[in-house]
């Protein structure tokens, strides 16, 4: 009972919010509307969710068309048949929860529909109207639809995309640790990781200044695009620091890559952009970190962390591997107490392995 009160109190609340959300966002409150607003703040779909973040990011507005071809897309094109069906009280028993929940009417129809929010339905003009529209107003909303998908592909690239260097950035870099951990659990194959960081980049920016540091990092960038294959993926990680996931890489390989990689960077000519003079070449420092089963990410990405830190106490411009942890931490003090580059990572559930199908639980991001 207890159970039953919470979720209609939590239903209640996320309508308020929707109300007041389409209110804030200027969007008529059609059933369809309001129905993909409240999946959206009530969290059903992720990708829904990210989608619709990404576009308030952009400061899109959400018109019509747009609002049309989001509930086509997460909901399905049966929920916006213009049928007189769609508003017979007796019919609407045998339509499917979405389409009933879902009933919205097509962009070129927005006009009539508003105009009549008030008695629930379609007027039997506006549905002649509709019926004589000519196929050329399809074509050119066939057309809109076509271009907004493209538009949305390419805010979603955007958004997961560092504007400096071009690679992945942070969020993109989370989102792939987590599908690439699944994907390892699923088929029991290695995943590695590695920590990089630029040497005494600090230093450098106050010697060259900043746009000399940009250069640096779109270097590093490029050196690390031109060594990895089509399924590893690069990030920028923050600031000098960047991060190389490998799927299907055990320590070994993981190791010699980073080595080839060390050893490229300090041979890329630095000129700077300001007067074309040549700069002292860059070195990098690498930790290596590989996924144990069952653990959190959080505490891969710790590990590798404490590698790196650990190639810049021996010298820089070397790798190190999380096996040479434990060699180096003193008897009386675990590993974990060793610093890190970047000690606030967020507490995750541990990732488990279901023996029979070999398919993990579902992890939150």
């Amino acid at each position: 009972m207890n159970e039953h009160v919470d979720a209609a109190r939590k239903a209640r609340k996320i309508a308020r919010e929707t109300v007041a959300l389409l209110s804030s966002l200027d969007i008529a409150p059609t059933p369809s509307n309001y129905a993909l607003f409240y999946h959206y703040l009530s969290g059903t779909s992720a990708e829904l969710t990210q989608t619709i973040d990404i576009l308030r990011s952009n400061h899109q507005e959400f018109d019509v068309l747009r609002c049309h071809y989001l509930c086509e897309r997460f909901f399905g094109s049966q929920a916006f048949n213009p049928v007189t069906a769609n508003h017979v009280p007796g019919m609407l028993q045998n339509q499917p929860l979405h389409t009933r929940l879902i009933d919205a009417h097509p962009p070129h129809m927005a006009n009539a529909s508003l105009a009549h929010e008030d008695d629930g339905g379609l007027t039997a003009g506006a549905a002649t109207e509709f019926e004589a529209t000519p196929a050329t107003k399809s074509d050119v909303e066939s057309s809109e639809i076509s271009r907004l998908r493209q538009d949305l592909e390419e805010m979603r690239r955007e958004a997961m995309t560092d504007p400096l260097t071009g690679i992945a950035n942070r969020k993109m870099f989370d989102l792939q640790l987590r599908n690439r951990a699944m994907e390892a659990m699923e088929t029991g194959t290695p995943l590695c990781l590695l920590m990089i960081d630029v040497d005494h980049f600090k230093q450098f920016n106050d010697t060259y200044g900043h746009q000399t540091g940009d250069q640096v990092i779109r270097l590093l960038a490029q050196t690390l695009r031109n060594n990895i294959k089509g399924r590893d993926t690069a990030a920028r990680y923050g600031g000098e620091e960047f991060s190389v996931i490998l799927p299907r890489t055990d320590m070994k390989n993981a190791r010699q890559l980073a080595q080839i990689i060390c050893q490229n960077v300090p041979q890329q000519d630095v000129i700077s952009e300001i007067d074309g003079s040549a700069i002292d070449r860059i070195t990098i420092s690498i930790g290596i970190g590989c996924f144990d089963y069952g653990e959190p990410l959080g505490h891969l990405i710790q590990r590798a962390d404490q590698a790196l830190y650990l190639a810049k106490q021996k010298g820089r411009n070397c790798v190190v591997t999380e096996d040479a942890l434990k060699e180096e931490a003193p008897k009386d003090v675990a590993v974990s107490e060793i610093p890190v580059a970047q000690k606030s990572h967020a507490a995750e559930p541990s990732l488990t392995r279901d023996d029979k199908s070999k398919r993990p639980k579902s992890i939150t991001a």
